[in-house]
């Protein structure tokens, strides 16, 4: 007998100041989070909203209205595109009486159920830890009217509030305890590749093809088309050529790390920082870019904050067109115009790898030759 996906609803508030079309191009890709979750989105709102409702984010009349839409379709579970409180949660639930997910929640969740290594589980567990932490107020507030009594205070249910986040807190402890070992691990390992061999890391919005780019680069890699389909850091040693002056051949090693994508939960970035260290302590970056999305210049803004987040800012970098074989050519010419410095690539036909193996080559070894940032690598002027 064939299990159907579980069905869901999709809902994004549009403040005064978003556009019909941003929030629009927010729900496509909250979509393919769910589907990257195995869900099957049923349909989708676009709720207009100038102020955030405290108890529910939405209108009473707008969630009312959202409920009945999404029981016709069969929808059992309400996934909003911002992120919510936990009364917040636990009030959507408690007047649709479908089971509600924000994006935070969503993405945690798509990480938990690819989570494979040791170093990846403890990461994600970390980061839910981490966010259920301030959720669980209230989670218990149904044992406090077994209490009472004049002199009480308090009941049963703020005791059981206080030993979960006793228990959170001690997890939350042990959790990072272990990530810092696995780091400690993952620096003994990086010193021991060798001083010869320079370190690439391959960095971009999640499913921009850098699995693919890997694989054409050093012939190993598992490409998926799905988002976040890497959590796991994979280093493989890829061959550039000969060196010119003395012939000798010329190795780097190309790391493969997990991918950014638009409000990614900082509890994550937090979590994945020591998985992230293979990319801050990399030599230069190589930075991959779909193309062909209607989005590229948005993914790549993603990707420069996300680089600052972590502390990215200064090695020297690569901007890599990926997906070329899909684009029109005045479209080429428009982003050649626009990006002047960047590879244009195609990972699948290895059209554009001539280029990325050069640069390296007269990167490696040697520092970086000065340049003029783009506006996606700039943080944004208040």
């Amino acid at each position: 007998m064939t299990e159907h996906p579980t069905r869901c609803f999709l809902l994004a508030r549009q403040g005064p100041d978003d556009s019909e079309e941003t929030i629009a191009e927010h729900l496509d890709e909250l979509a393919e989070l769910t589907r990257a979750c195995g869900m099957d989105p049923a349909g989708r709102h676009q709720l207009r909203r100038p102020v955030i409702e405290a108890r529910t984010f939405f209108g009473k009349g707008q969630i009312e209205s959202v409920a009945d839409e999404a029981r016709r379709l069969d929808a059992t579970v309400l996934i909003c595109d911002d992120e919510l409180s936990g009364g917040q949660v636990r009030n959507l639930e408690k007047a649709t009486g479908m089971t509600c997910l924000d994006r935070t929640g969503l993405i945690l969740t798509i990480f938990e159920h690819r989570a494979k290594s040791r170093e990846a589980k403890a990461q994600v567990e970390l980061a839910r830890f981490e966010y259920e932490l301030p959720r669980l107020k209230g989670a218990w507030t149904h044992l406090e009217r077994q209490g009472g009594g004049v002199g009480l205070r308090g009941g049963p249910g703020e005791t059981q509030i206080e030993v979960d986040r006793r228990m959170t807190r001690l997890r939350i402890s042990q959790l990072k305890k272990e990530l810092k070992h696995l780091e400690q691990i993952r620096e003994t390992q990086r010193q021991g590749r060798g001083p010869g061999i320079p370190r690439i890391s391959l960095v971009g919005y999640t499913n921009a093809g850098k699995t693919s780019l890997l694989k054409a680069l050093t012939g190993e890699g598992e490409p998926q088309n799905m988002l976040f389909a890497t959590l796991d850091t994979t280093t493989r040693k890829a061959w550039l050529g000969h060196d010119p002056e003395t012939h000798e051949p010329r190795h780097v090693l190309v790391s493969d790390t997990v991918g950014f994508i638009r409000k990614l939960p900082h509890q994550l970035v937090a979590a994945f920082r020591s998985t992230l260290g293979e990319v801050r302590t990399a030599d230069a970056l190589l930075v991959v870019a779909d193309a062909a999305s209607s989005e590229l210049e948005d993914q790549l803004k993603v990707v420069g904050a996300t680089l600052r987040d972590i502390g990215c800012e200064d090695q020297p970098r690569l901007l890599i067109l990926n997906q070329m074989d899909r684009l029109t050519r005045p479209r080429r010419l428009d982003l050649k115009r626009q990006h002047p410095a960047a590879a244009m690539t195609c990972a699948l036909t290895k059209e554009g790898l001539e280029d990325i193996r050069g640069w390296m080559m007269d990167l490696i070894p040697g520092p970086a030759k000065p340049r003029e940032l783009e506006a996606w690598e700039l943080p944004d002027t208040p």
